[in-house]
């Protein structure tokens, strides 16, 4: 996780140092091998280094290379095939760092370099030829990009926001549409922040700047269209094995202990068993685990099936006991590294982990994060035999998935739901609809698609029961199966996760790697038949028989999973003083966006104990509440 700043000026004037030289050193957090600065011309670079690569023990940056300088928070995987078609003689591989293959990549192909690098990424290349920044971010959003293009003829990037913001003249205006977005958790618009002059490089974009003004291009995007058809499920579940196992082998690619985290659950157990086979095949060392545990929340505590896994192979298991730990744990220091108000509520669970995963001396960390979104649960196959009026097939699938999770739930029940919302409902005119909803005296789907707390002044001045009325018809609308995976991946949900544990593990000086998370895989689960995602009642059946000989079979075929809801909910609900506190004190900037008389409805159940999901909403007020606070200095 090193910091990337730049600076490039484009009145003519040269850069100055001292504007680099703030940025870089409110970024050092993410730097504890060193920070440097470069400057030329009109552009400047500053590099936060976090070494974590073999590669990486010598390089240097920013890094100049002819007329060409860069800073990248780069780990390239595809390092082999690069260095082949790059034709590179004049130094091994081993000594040629992921920059320098970058900057190589850049001047071979220009402007189409990002299309053809695997890996997390995020650089800014200068060209002083061209007198332009070229920069990009990976496919997924593993790596963050952040830049302020204003009038004052500057372009600004960082890997956080605050180092924008600590450059004089760039505004500080609150984004209201963004907060929006974030109490009803709509993750759609991908280039928002919570300052409206401050954006996010998309994923899977590039960008140029210079004299000619700013240009972005998307580079990659999926193929919900591009089908894989091979001749049995041993050959699909062969071809994931060897696209996942090259996923986490890649991410393995360490000058420093490794850790893995451990919650018993499909995903990070898989990872953690091919991460641990691949490590002794290579005889690259050990492999630490790291597991959150409950003594007294025993509907969040995994030990059981974490044992399984310890007990399949040689780990160096650590433990953390979390029955204690709450939401509003340091939040002011969360904050500070999140620079935005944030969507984890069990972000704190993770920074304990991430603690731990520091005092033992690991830099690198694998996680699970995104399995469920990337192989899929098969829901979408279900969605699609019901679309396609395929009775019998719903049905055997249907039976199947209740045999399997031991619900006592009549077939009917799901069936005709199935039938009916899938099968029936696209096919009835809109028009017809709209009548029987007025017959029924039920709500438009504008007004059914609700906007929680806000105020009626804030939805109308921000267009957003409007962009909700929107959503609300797109969502509801049949799609076969691969078109509805792919939108889900493409919700932008991913890539804000990815940024939220970006941050968070900056404080900690450890980089977090995402298996799942890997352009290759995700490429393979969307391709792949819906009966491959599930089948004979178990959803992600291709992991389930792509790992067979690597997973304790009772992982591989356990249909549930840990539910840290309840440790959440232990330590909400202890923190009366602390929620009520902070929305209270916040009252008249939270006037300004919410209908408070629905927030002391929240309140008064919160009070009572009666916690739903609307009750949860409170807890995302608060940390907004907060972030408004610790960052503007103002309360009242």
């Amino acid at each position: 996780m090193s910091a990337i700043a730049g600076l490039l000026r484009l009145d003519g004037h040269p850069a100055e140092a001292s504007q680099i030289e703030k940025m870089t050193k409110i970024l050092s957090h993410r730097g504890p091998d060193g920070n440097a600065i470069l400057l030329d011309g009109p552009a400047s670079f500053g590099h936060c280094m976090l070494r974590s690569t073999p590669e990486s023990l010598n390089e240097r940056q920013p890094w100049r290379f002819g007329e060409l300088a860069i800073t990248a928070d780069v780990r390239i995987d595809n390092r082999d095939e690069l260095f082949d078609r790059l034709q590179i003689s004049d130094a091994p591989l081993e000594q040629i760092s992921d920059c320098e293959l970058l900057i190589r990549a850049y001047l071979r192909w220009g402007e189409g370099c990002p299309q053809r690098l695997v890996g997390d990424f995020a650089f800014a290349i200068w060209d002083s030829r061209k007198r332009q920044f070229f920069c990009a971010r990976d496919q997924l959003g593993v790596k963050p990009f952040y830049y302020f293009f204003g009038p004052a003829k500057q372009f600004i990037l960082a890997s956080e926001i605050k180092a924008i913001l600590c450059i004089p003249n760039v505004p500080r205006t609150i984004n209201e549409v963004k907060i929006g977005d974030y109490l009803l958790a709509d993750f759609g618009d991908k280039s928002r922040t919570f300052y409206s002059h401050i954006s996010r490089l998309p994923p899977a974009t590039a960008l140029v700047v210079g004299d000619k003004g700013i240009r972005l291009r998307e580079y990659w995007s999926l193929d919900p269209n591009r089908e894989i058809r091979l001749s049995s499920d041993s050959e699909y579940a062969e071809a994931f094995r060897e696209v996942f196992s090259e996923a986490v082998r890649c991410r393995l690619r360490s000058a420093f202990p490794v850790g893995s985290m451990l919650s018993g659950g499909l995903d990070s157990s898989s990872i953690a068993c091919v991460a641990h086979d691949l490590m002794a095949t290579e005889r690259a060392g050990d492999l630490h685990t790291f597991s959150i545990i409950f003594d007294e929340v025993k509907g969040s505590d995994e030990r059981g099936h974490i044992h399984d896994v310890l007990g399949s192979r040689s780990f160096l298991s650590h433990f953390t006991l979390a029955d204690d730990l709450t939401p509003f744990d340091d939040l002011d220091k969360v904050l500070w590294h999140q620079d935005e108000p944030f969507y984890a509520p069990n972000l704190f669970l993770n920074r304990q982990v991430w603690k731990i995963t520091k005092e033992c001396g690991v830099r690198v960390l694998l996680d699970g994060l995104f399995g469920d979104n990337v192989v899929s649960h098969g829901v979408e196959h279900l969605n699609e035999l019901a679309n396609r009026w395929r009775w019998l097939a719903l049905a055997r699938e249907l039976k199947q998935v209740i045999e399997t999770s031991k619900r006592d739930v009549p077939l009917r029940e799901p069936l005709l739901r199935y039938i009916l919302q899938m099968g029936v409902r696209p096919r009835v005119p809109e028009s017809a609809l709209v009548l029987w909803r007025r017959i029924r005296g039920l709500p438009s789907k504008r007004d059914a698609a609700q906007t929680g707390t806000l105020s009626s002044d804030f939805c109308e001045r921000t267009g957003i029961r409007e962009r909700v009325a929107r959503r609300y018809v797109e969502e509801r609308k049949p799609k076969a199966a691969r078109q509805a995976h792919a939108e889900s991946l493409e919700s932008g949900m991913i890539e804000t996760a990815l940024e939220i544990y970006n941050r968070g593990c900056s404080e900690f000086g450890i980089e977090t790697r995402f298996p799942f998370a890997d352009m290759r895989v995700v490429e393979f689960c969307l391709g792949i038949p819906g009966e491959q995602k599930i089948s004979r009642g178990f959803t992600r059946m291709i992991v389930r028989r792509g790992l067979a000989g690597h997973l304790p079979e009772s992982i591989r075929w356990r249909t549930g999973k840990g539910d840290l809801q309840w440790c959440f909910l232990r330590g909400f609900t202890s923190q009366r003083d602390f929620l009520e506190t902070s929305i209270g004190s916040s009252s008249e900037f939270l006037g300004q966006i919410l209908d408070l008389a629905s927030v002391d409805r929240l309140l008064a159940n919160y009070r009572k104990g009666r916690i739903s999901d609307a009750e949860l909403d409170l807890f995302y007020i608060s940390v907004l509440s907060a972030w408004h606070e610790s960052t503007f200095g103002v309360s009242g």
